[in-house]
C-alpha cells in the first residue's frame, strides 16, 4: 500500500472510462466515490500525475496524511500564528497584577507595605509571583517590620492581590521599661526644645555635639539616679552646611517628552520578535524588565519601557549661570529635608569664574530636626557595691 495519498476529482469523464486507466495502469487507489457531477477518490501522487496524462480535467483537490497535515499547516501559517500570539498574550494577561488592595485602617502602615511590596515586584502590571516567591516576601516584611505588623497574608484572586495586615499593638508598659535619651544625631545650635518625658540637659542657643545628650532619660535626686525612663521630646537646631555648585555657560540637557512607549517582545534564540509597541529611536531611555521566564519554555516574553527625550542646548549668561548654581545648591539641601524643617539663611563665600563656568562656595543654616532617640546603657555595679 502507497502512503501519502492525496485526493483528486475528475470530472467529464464516465465511471467506465475512470476504471479502464487505473486497470490499465495498475494503479491502486481507494474510497472511489461516482456522482453526477464528478468522481472523486484517493491515490499517490505518482499516480495522480499518471493519471492527469491520460485524461483531462483532473483536480488535486487535498493532500492527506502527514504531507497533507504540513499542507494545511502553511495553507493556515497566519491564523496559526495569530492563534498562537493570541495565546500567548492571554497566558501573560492572566498572570499580570491589575490590582492591589491592602487592607488596613492605618494610612501609614498601607504606605510603607505599599512601598515594601514595590520592591519586591508586587505592583501593577507585574508578574503574579508563586506561592513559595509570596511565603518568602511575607517573612521578609514581617522580619523588617516587627515593631509595627503582626501579621500579612497575600491572596490571589484572579489579576487581584488581597493583602490583609495584622497591625502589631505594642504596649507602652513595655517600652518604658526601656530607658532611652534623645541625643544630638549631629553638631548644631539648639533652638527649640519640647520635653514630653525625661529631663532637658541642654539650655537653649547651646551649641551642641553629635551624641551630646539634649534630654536625658535618667531621673536625677540628690545628685542621684533614682529611674530611668522613656524619653520623649524633639529638638530642633541650626545645622550648618557649605555646598559647592558649579554651572557651565554652555551645555546640554535632555529634557523628557511625556511620551513613553512600551515595547513588548519575544527573546528567541538572541532574537528580537516584536509583539506590540516596536519603536526605533536613539532619544529614549530604556527600562528593560522580563515578563515571562520560565524554564519549560524555549523563549522569553520582554517588556522595553522607552521614555522620549530630546536635547535642549542652554546659553547662559554670567548672571544666569550664578541664579542656576544657587538654585542647584537650594535643591540640594531641600531634597533632604522633610515638611518641618527649611534653609534659614545663605551666604556665597567665594566666587570662582572660569572662561566655561562658574563656581560658588555657599554656607548654609539650616533649621533640622537633630534629635534621635538612643537607649541608655546601664553598666552593672561593680562586685562588693
Amino acid at each position: 500500500m502507497k502512503t501519502n495519498l492525496v485526493l483528486i476529482s475528475i470530472k467529464k469523464h464516465t465511471y467506465a472510462e475512470v476504471l479502464k486507466i487505473l486497470i490499465k495502469k495498475s494503479i491502486y487507489y481507494k474510497d472511489l466515490i461516482c456522482t453526477e457531477k464528478e468522481i472523486t477518490l484517493k491515490l499517490s501522487k505518482e499516480d495522480y500525475l499518471i493519471l492527469k496524462r491520460e485524461l483531462k480535467n483532473v483536480y488535486l483537490t487535498k493532500y492527506l496524511g502527514f504531507k497533507g497535515f504540513l499542507s494545511f499547516l502553511k495553507k493556515h501559517s497566519i491564523l496559526i500564528i495569530c492563534f498562537i500570539i493570541t495565546y500567548i498574550i492571554l497566558v501573560i494577561l492572566s498572570n499580570v497584577i491589575f490590582d492591589i488592595e491592602i487592607i488596613t485602617n492605618n494610612s501609614e502602615l498601607k504606605r510603607v507595605i505599599t512601598l515594601y511590596l514595590k520592591d519586591y515586584d508586587i505592583e501593577k502590571y507585574k508578574f503574579i509571583k508563586s506561592n513559595k516567591e509570596l511565603n518568602k516576601i511575607k517573612e521578609k516584611i514581617l522580619e523588617e517590620n516587627k515593631t509595627t505588623l503582626e501579621w500579612i497574608e497575600i491572596e490571589r484572586i484572579g489579576t487581584t492581590y488581597k493583602i490583609n495586615l495584622t497591625e502589631r499593638v505594642i504596649n507602652e508598659e513595655q517600652l518604658e521599661e526601656k530607658g532611652t535619651d534623645i541625643v544630638a544625631k549631629k553638631d548644631a545650635l539648639l533652638t527649640y526644645v519640647i520635653t514630653k518625658n525625661g529631663s532637658k540637659v541642654k539650655e537653649l542657643n547651646e551649641i551642641v555635639k553629635k551624641g551630646e545628650v539634649i534630654i536625658s532619660g535618667n531621673i536625677i535626686q540628690n545628685e542621684e539616679i533614682v529611674d530611668t525612663v522613656r524619653s520623649k521630646g524633639e529638638a530642633y537646631g541650626e545645622v550648618w552646611y557649605t555646598v559647592t555648585s558649579t554651572v557651565p555657560y554652555k551645555h546640554t540637557e535632555y529634557e523628557t517628552t511625556g511620551e513613553t512607549i512600551n515595547h513588548i517582545y519575544l527573546e528567541l534564540f538572541g532574537k528580537k520578535i516584536t509583539l506590540m509597541g516596536k519603536y526605533d529611536t536613539n532619544s529614549s531611555m530604556n527600562e528593560t524588565t522580563v515578563l515571562v521566564d520560565k524554564p519549560y519554555l524555549f523563549f522569553r516574553v520582554m517588556k522595553e519601557k522607552k521614555e522620549l527625550y530630546k536635547y535642549v542646548t542652554h546659553t547662559l549668561t554670567e548672571d544666569e549661570a550664578y541664579e542656576e548654581a544657587i538654585k542647584r545648591a537650594d535643591k540640594s539641601i531641600n531634597t533632604k529635608l522633610s515638611q518641618t524643617e527649611y534653609i534659614i539663611d545663605k551666604k556665597v563665600l567665594k566666587i570662582n569664574k572660569y572662561s566655561s563656568k562658574i563656581e560658588l562656595e555657599i554656607f548654609y543654616k539650616v533649621y533640622e530636626n537633630i534629635g534621635e532617640e538612643k537607649e541608655i546603657i546601664i553598666e552593672p555595679k561593680p562586685e562588693g557595691e
